[in-house]
């Protein structure tokens, strides 16, 4: 097999940033370095430049040690620059080259998992077609299948056919067909009427009342969805809509090659595609191992490993406790707000702890909590081996570490006597009241 040629560049500097600009009308290369000499630059900044007819590139990165500033040195110096140019833009940005990267080992999981959510919910409630039955829009679709692969033909992803912008419109849309919505309309008729004192109202107030009745008449006669508000909104929260838009913006750079991002950028950037991806996460969590019940569960009472539902406020999270007795002391581990992700990462980490091998690899599990009988094999083989049983006991020390390496707030609690069994009851009480909810 012939060797893959790589066509981008490899081996370069993190910090460095490589310019092409013009100098306004009496203005040179001279007038840059000057700038550069008079602008103390010098502890701090490297800038190369050199010309060719009217144009003048340059170079400019670090020294060492000075990394932490090259941002702000940069910024300063583009500044100062940009009063003697007309003309000033980007041949290569390091610094942007990584962030894109970053952005782009998060892009495809974000996508595929949010998509895959929206599928998976209309899949149950409404069938094979329902993509074609409620959501078809030749407009807003491209053929992704042309001049690729014919596996392409094989497969059916009809979301695959959206792009980013159009999901983003999308999940807007479905909110705006919820009670909510509604309720919320109907409450601002009921303020113009009650704050009102005059028998008919302005105009003003007739009109806003008119057109929010008119808003409502379009909600309530929508045959859009044919979904029940409970099965759509379940998943697909206002908050999960609300970020998923915002998150729109901070992809673009990313997505149309824009010649500079900065570290705030991607900064932005990755805590609210954080915040989705957890949201996201936590609904598909719902979909799959929570699906038939408020709670699932690998183990038993020696060694038990637990994730449950806990609706509140509007808001769903999952909580997922690690329970075992380890020389007649209780302990647990409690993560408030967990995902499938986590309950995998728990179930790996007490596969390596105690050397666990099976035919079924966990690897090849944890990417798919849907595939439940067979999560529900490993995980019981797993929870049922003498040798992590009798490991807990001997090396306790090394579970506790592995937890910690995995995330510093994994921390193992003792729980003895009275407080196990209040804490027993308590939750139990919980359960009961999230159960009625």
């Amino acid at each position: 097999m012939p060797k893959t040629k790589k066509s981008y560049l490899m081996g370069y500097k993190e910090f460095q940033t490589s310019l092409v600009v013009s100098c306004k009308p009496g203005y040179s290369e001279k007038t840059l370095h000057d700038i550069f000499e008079t602008g103390n630059f010098n502890e701090e900044l490297q800038v190369l430049l050199d010309k060719d007819s009217n144009i003048i590139f340059i170079t400019m990165y670090p020294k060492d040690n000075k990394e932490k500033k090259f941002d702000t040195n940069k910024k300063r110096y583009l500044e100062k620059i940009k009063v003697v140019c007309d003309y000033i833009s980007i041949i290569y940005d390091n610094q942007t080259i990584d962030y894109m990267r970053k952005i782009s080992e998060s892009v495809y999981v974000l996508e595929r998992e949010f998509r895959t959510l929206i599928e998976i919910i209309f899949l149950k409630a409404k069938g094979a077609t329902w993509y074609k039955d409620y959501f078809h829009n030749k407009e807003n679709e491209k053929n992704r299948t042309i001049n690729r692969d014919n596996i392409l033909d094989l497969i059916d992803n009809p979301l695959d056919n959206l792009d980013f912008v159009h999901l983003k419109n999308f999940v807007e849309e479905r909110i705006r067909f919820s009670s909510s919505s509604i309720s919320d309309r109907l409450n601002i008729i009921e303020d113009v009427l009650t704050s009102n004192n005059a028998i008919g109202g302005t105009r003003d107030d007739i009109d806003t009342m008119l057109d929010e009745l008119n808003k409502i008449k379009e909600l309530t006669y929508s045959k859009k969805t044919e979904l029940k508000v409970s099965e759509l909104y379940k998943h697909i929260t206002s908050d999960l809509a609300k970020e998923w838009g915002e998150l729109y913006n901070f992809r673009n750079p990313w997505a149309h090659n824009h010649c500079l991002m900065t570290k705030s950028d991607l900064v932005k950037y990755e805590d609210l595609a954080s915040s989705v991806l957890k949201k996201i996460r936590t609904e598909i969590t719902l979909l799959s191992l929570l699906n038939s019940d408020k709670e699932f569960v690998l183990g038993n009472d020696k060694l038990k490993l637990s994730i449950a539902h806990f609706p509140s406020l509007g808001t769903s999270f999952c909580r997922m406790k690690l329970e075992f007795n380890s020389r007649g002391t209780q302990h647990i581990l409690e993560v408030h707000e967990a995902t499938y992700v986590e309950f995998f990462e728990i179930v790996g980490i007490l596969s390596k702890f105690s050397e666990f091998s099976d035919s079924l690899d966990l690897e090849h599990l944890k990417m798919n909590p849907f595939i439940l009988n067979k999560i529900k094999e490993y995980g019981n083989k797993l929870f049922c081996d003498e040798e992590l049983l009798s490991k807990i006991d001997d090396n306790l020390i090394e579970l506790e570490k592995l937890l910690s390496e995995y995330d510093e707030k994994y921390e193992l609690k003792k729980l003895e006597g009275a407080m196990f069994t209040m804490k027993n009851d308590v939750d139990q009480l919980l359960n009961k009241i999230f159960k009625q909810n």
